[in-house]
C-alpha cells in the first residue's frame, strides 16, 4: 500500500487548473480528496472528471463554511492552491487579490489551528515573491521577498503569513503541524484554458487558425511541465506527514522550477509551439506590455538536495505533450481518459510510495 491510500486532503482551489490535475494524481494513488473553491472558471475540471469526495463551492474568505467544510473532512493534510494566481488585472482588483490571497490564507490557517486532525500544510505561493533584482543566478529560498505589483506582493505576504503562524502556533512544542511554502514558476500542461497565458491562447489561435498576438518576446522565463511540479508537492508533503516534526527541514520554504533547458525566452517557447501546428501565424507585440521581470530564475537545488525532487520531462516533451493533449481533445478524445493517460505516464516513471 503506497503513502496516499486512504489519505484524506483537503484541497482549496481544487476546481483550478493544477488544482484539478492534482485531484487526478491523487484519485490515482487512493487518496480521499475534499475540495473547496470558487466555481471553475474553465470546464477542464467538469471535462477531466477526477472523483472527490466532497466538492464544494465556496469562497476562501468565507471563515465559516471554510471552517464547516474542514470539519467534514476531518484532513490529515492541507494543500492550499485558492488564490488569484495571475498578473493579469492585478492593478485593477487590487482590494480583491489581497482579500483573497492574503486574508483568505489568514483563514485557512485560522481554520487549521481548530482541525485535531491536521498533520500537515502545504501553502502553494509562487516564484513572483522574490524582490526584482534582475538575478542571472535565480533566486534561492533565502533571497530577499518583495512586490512591486500587487499580486506579487501578495505571494510575498503569503510567505509571512505561514513564517508567522509556524513560529508562533504550529511548533513541535504546541500543535506540532509542519507547514510549507512552494514556490514554482510557470507551469505547462494541456487543460490550462486561460487565454491570457501564453500556451493557452497561441494554441487556440493555432487550433482555429487565428492571428495570435505575443507581448515581451524578448522576456526569459523558466517553464515546466505541471505534473513534475505537482509531484514535487506530493513529495514534499509525504515527508513533511512522515517528519511527525513541525520543526523539521521540511516544514520550509522550496523552490520548484526548470532545468536550464526550461529557462527560455517567451520567443523560443512561441517557436516550440508553432512548430506543432502547419498554420501557425502569430505577430510580435511589444505594446501589449505589462509590468514584469525581464529575467526571472529560480534555484531549486534545496529541493533536489533534501527532497530529492527531479523533474521527468525535458521542456521539449512538455510542450510536445501540452500541445497533443489539446489537438486531441480538440479532435473529441476524452479530457478523462487523456489525463489518465498523462498522470499514468509520470507514474511510470516516478514512484510515490
Amino acid at each position: 500500500m503506497n503513502f496516499w491510500t486512504g489519505r484524506k486532503v483537503f484541497l482549496t482551489g481544487h476546481t483550478g487548473f493544477k488544482g484539478t490535475w492534482l485531484c487526478k494524481m491523487l484519485e490515482m494513488l487512493g487518496a480521499e480528496v475534499y475540495g473547496y473553491a470558487l466555481e471553475e472558471d474553465t470546464e477542464f475540471f467538469t471535462m477531466a472528471q477526477p472523483k472527490i469526495s466532497k466538492s464544494v463551492l465556496g469562497d476562501i474568505a468565507d471563515k465559516e463554511k471554510l471552517l464547516l467544510s474542514m470539519e467534514d473532512g476531518q484532513p490529515e493534510i492541507v494543500i492550499h492552491f485558492a488564490s488569484h494566481s495571475t498578473l493579469n488585472r492585478s492593478y485593477e482588483i487590487t482590494d480583491y487579490i489581497f482579500n483573497t490571497n492574503v486574508m483568505g490564507l489568514v483563514n485557512l490557517l485560522e481554520c487549521v489551528r481548530k482541525i485535531a486532525s491536521i498533520k500537515a500544510v502545504l501553502v502553494v505561493t509562487s516564484d513572483k515573491c522574490y524582490k526584482n533584482m534582475e538575478s542571472e543566478e535565480g533566486y534561492q529560498e533565502d533571497s530577499v521577498l518583495g512586490g512591486g505589483d500587487p499580486y506579487s506582493a501578495s505571494k510575498a505576504c503569503q510567505e509571512l503569513i505561514v513564517e508567522c503562524y509556524r513560529n508562533s502556533f504550529f511548533t513541535e512544542e504546541k500543535l506540532n503541524i509542519p507547514i510549507a511554502t512552494a514556490r514554482a514558476s510557470n507551469v505547462i500542461g494541456g487543460g490550462d484554458y486561460h487565454y491570457d497565458r501564453l500556451l493557452p491562447g497561441l494554441v487556440r489561435s493555432f487550433l482555429y487558425q487565428e492571428d495570435a498576438n505575443v507581448r515581451k518576446p524578448d522576456a526569459i522565463r523558466p517553464w515546466q511541465n505541471v505534473l513534475d511540479v505537482l509531484g514535487g508537492y506530493l513529495c514534499l508533503v509525504q515527508k513533511m506527514v512522515r517528519s511527525e516534526n513541525a520543526d523539521s527541514i521540511y516544514s520550509a520554504a522550496f523552490n520548484f522550477g526548470p532545468e536550464p533547458d526550461g529557462i527560455i525566452s517567451v520567443r523560443r517557447l512561441v517557436e516550440m509551439i508553432a512548430e506543432h501546428f502547419e498554420k501557425n501565424s502569430y505577430n510580435i507585440n511589444n505594446a501589449l506590455n505589462v509590468d514584469e521581470t525581464k529575467v526571472l530564475k529560480i534555484n531549486s537545488s534545496k529541493a533536489k538536495s533534501i527532497l530529492e525532487w527531479q523533474r521527468v520531462y525535458s521542456i521539449e516533451e512538455t510542450v510536445k505533450m501540452a500541445v497533443l493533449f489539446e489537438q486531441r481533445r480538440f479532435a473529441g478524445e476524452s479530457v478523462k481518459k487523456l489525463c489518465e493517460e498523462y498522470v499514468n505516464d509520470f507514474f511510470g516513471r516516478k514512484k510515490y510510495e
